[in-house]
């Protein structure tokens, strides 16, 4: 699922108005792959491994392809975090019986220090307490500006519980702006980030209602975690304005349709 830690953060933005009839699109390129913009739609196409996702955002609905297998999957963001959901659940279940007959023979200093280890993941592993409450997630506007992919970006930081947690750069660029829907951008991206970020476990800032005001300021450029060093930002390396066709965002000729979790490879043995 490589596709889902581009998807994570592309979804982090807001669009003003209505797309022109031509002329109409955008190709976004950071440094783990493509994004094309066009008309309330995105298709993201990480450069690693065959999975693509397509996202309108007026309709609320989702795309996925697999390149590899010829397989592809429709629906609604909704059904979309149902399925992660029970597919991650199905990972970390699986996760936790291997961890268990692993650590049933370990000594028991070895077994604190495995599951000690597990816990600064993000992963008790078997018998492990339930997660704590959500973070309180404040998001600061700042003053500070920077030219990134030849746009114009401002910084905002974002913190939970008081403290640092990322740096993002988001630019108010009219053109890009054009391309995405107003009205459902902070709700359809919302629920998705929301959703992607829940599967690692715990409540995380992404899930907020605070943290869904930042897709009204912009679209990102460059995301920092401050937290965790371990997370990995983005940052978008070039903006280009380009008339997207339509076939772009349709579903592929000859691919059969499937369930989420054969797209995971819950199902596979």
């Amino acid at each position: 699922m490589r596709y889902l830690r581009a998807a994570g953060w592309v979804v982090l933005a807001l669009f003003p108005l209505a797309a022109p009839a031509a002329e109409a699109g955008y190709a976004i390129t950071d440094e783990g792959g493509q994004t094309l913009v066009s008309r309330g739609r995105l298709k993201l196409a990480p450069k690693e491994g065959d999975v693509s996702m397509v996202v309108d955002v007026g309709r609320g609905r989702m795309q996925i392809a697999d390149a590899g297998r010829r397989l592809y999957w429709e629906g609604t963001v909704e059904q979309y975090c149902e399925g992660m959901r029970g597919a991650m659940a199905g990972v970390m279940a699986a996760m936790d019986k291997r961890m268990a007959e692993q650590l049933k023979d370990m000594p028991p200093a070895q077994r604190e220090q495995v599951q000690q280890m597990m816990r600064q993941m993000g992963h008790g592993g078997p018998g492990a307490p339930p997660a704590g409450p959500p973070p309180q997630v404040t998001v600061e506007r700042t003053g500070d500006m920077a030219t990134i992919a030849g746009l114009s970006a401002r910084k905002f930081r974002v913190l939970a519980n008081g403290a640092p947690y990322q740096e993002v750069w988001l630019t108010a660029d009219a053109g890009l702006m054009r391309e995405m829907d107003a009205r459902r951008a902070p709700e359809t991206f919302g629920r998705m980030s929301g959703c992607m970020a829940s599967t690692t476990g715990g409540e995380r800032p992404e899930t907020s209602a605070e943290y869904r005001k930042l897709f009204a300021e912009g679209w990102p450029l460059k995301l920092t975690f401050l937290a965790d060093s371990r997370l990995r930002g983005t940052t978008v390396l070039k903006v280009e304005q380009r008339d997207i066709p339509e076939g772009e965002f349709a579903v592929p000729a000859g691919y059969r349709a499937a369930p989420l979790d054969e797209l995971f490879r819950v199902s596979d043995p």
